[in-house]
């Protein structure tokens, strides 16, 4: 018996060491000023000043292929945690699905080209995160994971989901 509870514990210390590492790439890598540069420049700049067909990552120029590799190996080292089994997908999912998809649209032709030089797997990671958020949508994630949200949201958002009851002024008190 000792020895289950040992090995247990020692998978729950490993875990705790994982999820604090995910946790850290979540918060302080992505909120930082080099991260929000590299990412604002591939979502808004890439494709205007490197038109993809036929342009491998290496092509491009210096500071353009470092906004590039900052983006896509941080969304590559969370589909690594991913594909390990390091961190639980319900993290990543709710925290980065949007953003990743975003990058992965406007990298997966620069990625491709790259791929074709160096083989199938640069970035695979990346492609695996990227997968998951694709078919295990936010939306569907709320559902799933039974978050709670409100019923009804400002006429201008367009946005319903009609299975949560709205709190009343009386219980909001509380």
């Amino acid at each position: 018996m000792t020895v289950v509870f040992a090995v247990r514990q020692l998978r729950s210390a490993q875990t705790a060491n994982q999820t604090l590492v995910a946790i850290e790439l979540l918060t302080r890598d992505r909120s930082s000023d080099e991260f929000l540069r590299a990412e604002d420049f591939v979502l808004n700049e890439l494709t205007v000043r490197h038109p993809a067909p036929d342009v491998s990552v290496s092509d491009l120029p210096a500071e353009a292929r470092h906004h590039v590799v900052r983006l896509s190996l941080y969304y590559n080292g969370l589909g690594q945690m991913l594909a390990f089994a390091a961190v639980d997908p319900r993290l990543l999912v709710g925290t980065v699905s949007y953003r990743s998809r975003q990058a992965w649209r406007t990298l997966e032709p620069y990625i491709l080209a790259e791929r074709a030089r160096r083989g199938e797997t640069y970035l695979s990671h990346f492609e695996h995160l990227v997968h998951l958020a694709t078919h295990n949508p936010w939306a569907m994630a709320v559902r799933k994971f039974d978050l709670k949200r409100f019923d009804s949201y400002p006429a201008e958002l367009g946005m319903s989901d009609g299975t949560t009851k709205v709190l009343s002024r009386q219980h909001d008190v509380a």
